[in-house]
């Protein structure tokens, strides 16, 4: 895989691959055309597309001729860029898209981008594509009536025995049963005031993003620059910071009085995870029957504090797919304020004391965080007896409210 965020790569990361002979590998591959009309030559596409996100994922370089040998045998390594003729760069991503969208169940998402810069007038283009490593592996090539399962080594796509499908589907299961484990053992942590900070209220609004492959492979991610980190991961709605390095990885918190005491925190994790979490930050005072109050404006808060964190990684190389997960604890008895209704605005009350939301999973940092938000936004209007969350329109746009 090139090693940089994929919105960065330009004819520059392409030549480089050239310039210094970087052969093929589990995660990068070379073609020196895109993939012809040919059921077989559509079948092959398929296979190598599914083989790396059902491994540890990688990018295709449709372009680039690869030098061979004395044998005419193809070495693995780029010798020269081979724009792509007889399509737009447009034309050629979409039948692309529309491949993979046919051909392979689950669904896999992948990137796909031009490059240009070749020829005359730099009009020339290579194209890559970006597969993640997916959470929602084995992946099936269906095409023709026929159905097979790939991966890759070091040598290139295989396909799977029957063996080798059952222990893919296991681990599945086991990462998926990781992601939440971890996720409960955070909460767990959270409510018994483990906390890197001591939080001021026990009411917790409690954000996490998990990015599935630096997680999952426990990768340690560069958090040595503390520039970017305290700007790129603020705690929610946090103004003023303090800031420090800790066991875990890379902490900021809004400091409330002494100096371990923090109204909210943002825990980067040394493999990319984030923990953010406003203790009262959700709660906005109280119904005429003593009740803890939700004001719908947090919604507007997390979404900030989503965006920056995905920015944030683009500068440290995190990859997608991250999935995002939402918590509310102490909330038993509250209800749930829309901006702009009055004091006495009859809704129901959330009847348990830890809202745990079903989590989202997104493929790529660039995504309308409010969209992909809205289900768990919902969700917690749906516990206080509303059909949606009534920051977005009846289509489903945002448009918060205005206090």
């Amino acid at each position: 895989m090139i090693h940089r965020a994929f919105d960065e790569i330009t004819k520059t990361d392409i030549d480089a691959l050239i310039g210094s002979a970087v052969t093929e590998r589990k995660t990068l591959e070379y073609k020196a055309e895109l993939p012809g009309a040919s059921d077989e030559a559509k079948k092959e596409f398929l296979a190598d597309v599914s083989s790396f996100g059902n491994a540890a994922g990688g990018d295709i370089v449709y372009g680039l001729k690869e030098a061979v040998d004395a044998d005419g045998k193809k070495t693995g390594v780029p010798e020269s860029a081979q724009p792509i003729t007889g399509a737009t760069a447009d034309e050629a991503k979409l039948r692309l898209e529309n491949m993979i969208r046919d051909g392979i169940r689950p669904r896999l998402r992948v990137q796909i981008k031009e490059v240009a810069g070749w020829g005359d007038h730099g009009a020339g283009f290579v194209i890559l594509v970006r597969i993640p490593k997916s959470f929602a592996s084995p992946h099936i090539v269906i095409f023709k009536g026929a159905s097979r399962f790939f991966s890759r080594n070091s040598a290139g796509k295989y396909p799977l025995d029957v063996d080798e499908i059952r222990a893919a589907f296991l681990a599945t299961e086991s990462q998926a049963e990781r992601i939440k484990r971890f996720r409960e053992d955070r909460l767990g942590k959270v409510v018994a005031d483990e906390t890197p900070v001591v939080l001021e209220s026990a009411p917790r609004l409690v954000l996490h993003l998990i990015p599935i492959a630096s997680f999952l492979n426990n990768e340690r991610l560069d958090l040595t620059n503390e520039h970017v980190l305290r700007n790129g991961f603020p705690p929610i709605a946090g103004r003023r910071q303090d800031c420090r390095r800790n066991l875990d990885g890379f902490l900021t918190w809004v400091p409330a009085g002494e100096p371990t005491h923090g109204f909210s925190y943002c825990q980067l994790f040394s493999h990319g995870a984030i923990e953010a979490v406003g203790a009262g930050s959700v709660f906005g005072g109280k119904t005429d029957d003593n009740r803890n109050v939700i004001v719908s404006d947090y919604e507007r808060d997390v979404i900030d504090a989503v965006g920056r964190y995905l920015e944030g990684y683009k500068t440290i190389g995190v990859t997608p797919p991250v999935a995002i997960a939402l918590s509310l604890l102490g909330c038993k008895g509250a209800t749930l304020r829309p901006i702009g209704w009055d004091r006495g605005c009859q809704t129901h009350s959330i009847d348990r004391d830890a809202v745990i939301l079903p989590d989202v999973v997104i493929d790529s940092l660039d995504v309308d965080v409010p969209q992909e938000m809205k289900p768990i936004f919902d969700t917690v209007w749906n516990a206080c007896g509303f059909a949606r969350s009534l920051n977005y329109d009846k289509d489903g746009n945002w448009k918060p409210a205005q206090g």
